[in-house]
């Protein structure tokens, strides 16, 4: 996935998944895209850079949970309309960051 999946999600998305404005957001991108390393190699360069590597794991989960969770509602997981929005909110997801999320990966997949 292009990291132009998230970096195009409108500010409240992101607000949403990361639990408020996150100096952190743009080093959990990194994160995702391998930038960063792996394992202490990644916490080492996380913390050299200034970042907190636990803040940053925790929005990476965030980040990918909420992909995933699109990428099951573009297979049809979770219906359709109506019946989509009760679904996600009842699986503790708001509707609207996914379809954000959505939209942008059906986006990145017609630009490549």
């Amino acid at each position: 996935m292009s990291e132009l999946v998230f970096e195009k999600l409108s500010e409240e998305s992101l607000k949403e998944i990361a639990g408020g404005a996150t100096p952190e957001l743009r080093a959990a991108y990194s994160c995702i895209y391998g930038e960063f390393g792996n394992g202490e190699e990644r916490v080492r360069r996380l913390r050299a850079a200034g970042y907190d590597p636990v803040r940053v794991q925790e929005l990476v989960n965030a980040l990918l949970k909420y992909e995933d969770v699109a990428k099951d509602v573009i297979r049809g997981k979770y219906g359709n309309d109506q019946a989509r929005i009760y679904n996600l909110r009842a699986a503790g997801y708001n509707p609207y960051v996914v379809q954000d999320l959505v939209n942008n990966i059906v986006l990145d997949h017609q630009l490549y």
